[in-house]
C-alpha cells in the first residue's frame, strides 16, 4: 500500500451504528489511517463510544451534531475539518461495512496519481453481493440514467465510497453544493468533471450493511431524480451546473 497515513482521512457520516463503528475502527486503525467521524445525534451511543476510542487512539476524531441534517452536510463539515487539521485526501466511507477496508487499499494507492478516485460497482471487476435482482436493477439503471443525462462517461455516478484529494475539493468548490444522499455524489462527480480534474475509477464490490438498518428513504431517492432532470437539461444545454 502506498499512502501516507499522515496525509489521508476517512470521513464517516453515522447515525445510529454503535453495532458496526468499533469493528471499523479497529479496522481503519490496522491500516494507521486517521478516522473522522461526523455523528449525527446517534441516540444509540455512537458518539460516545467514538470519544472513548479517541482518549487512546490520537488517529480518530469526532464531529457531533444536533441533529439527523443530512450525508451531503456531514461530508461537507468533514471535509471543512480535514482541510483545517491539514489533510490533503478525504475518503468518503460507510460505517457498516458495505464498503470493504480490501478495496480501500486500491482507492489509496490511486489516491495520488489522480484528483478523485471513484470505487466502481460497474466497472470489469467490480459488482454487489447481498442485492436482491430488483435492486441491481434499480441501481445500474440509476447510473446508466445518470450517465445519459449528464452527458457522463463515469460508470458509477453514484458511488458513495471515493477519494478527494485537496486540490479536487477546492477546485470544484465543495462547500456550496446543494444536495444531499444520492444527488450529493452525483453533483460533485459532475463538478469534478466541469473542472477538467482527474477521475479514476477502481473496481469494488459493494456488501449489504452487516448490522443495523438502512439509512435509504424515499425522499433521498426523489431528491436525486429532480437533480437529474434539472441538471440534465442544463447539461445537454451546456448550462453550468451550480
Amino acid at each position: 500500500m502506498t499512502f501516507n497515513s499522515k496525509s489521508h482521512l476517512i470521513i464517516v457520516p453515522t447515525y445510529n451504528e454503535i453495532d458496526n463503528i468499533d469493528k471499523f475502527i479497529d479496522e481503519a486503525l490496522k491500516i494507521d489511517i486517521s478516522v473522522l467521524v461526523v455523528d449525527d445525534n446517534s441516540p444509540d451511543g455512537t458518539s460516545a463510544y467514538v470519544e472513548d476510542a479517541m482518549k487512546f487512539h490520537k488517529k480518530i476524531h469526532l464531529i457531533k451534531r444536533s441533529s439527523k441534517l443530512g450525508l451531503g452536510s456531514a461530508y461537507r463539515d468533514g471535509f471543512k475539518w480535514g482541510l483545517n487539521n491539514g489533510f490533503t485526501h478525504f475518503i468518503e466511507m460507510d460505517a457498516d461495512f458495505s464498503h470493504s477496508f480490501q478495496d480501500l487499499v486500491k482507492i489509496l494507492d490511486n489516491s495520488h496519481n489522480s484528483d478523485v478516485v471513484i470505487g466502481s460497482r460497474y466497472i470489469l471487476g467490480g459488482g454487489s453481493t447481498g442485492w436482491d435482482k430488483k435492486r441491481k436493477i434499480l441501481s445500474i439503471s440509476a447510473n446508466n440514467i445518470s450517465k445519459l443525462l449528464l452527458r457522463s462517461q463515469i460508470n458509477d455516478m453514484t458511488s458513495g465510497f471515493r477519494c478527494y484529494s485537496k486540490k479536487a475539493l477546492e477546485k470544484i468548490d465543495y462547500y456550496n453544493t446543494n444536495s444531499d444522499g444520492y444527488s450529493f455524489q452525483i453533483e460533485m462527480t459532475i463538478r469534478t468533471i466541469e473542472k477538467g480534474l482527474n477521475i479514476k475509477e477502481v473496481p469494488i464490490i459493494f456488501h449489504e450493511r452487516r448490522l443495523g438498518s438502512s439509512k435509504m428513504s424515499k425522499s433521498i431517492v426523489l431528491e436525486a431524480l429532480l437533480f437529474l432532470l434539472k441538471n440534465g437539461f442544463k447539461r445537454w444545454l451546456k448550462i453550468k451546473i451550480s
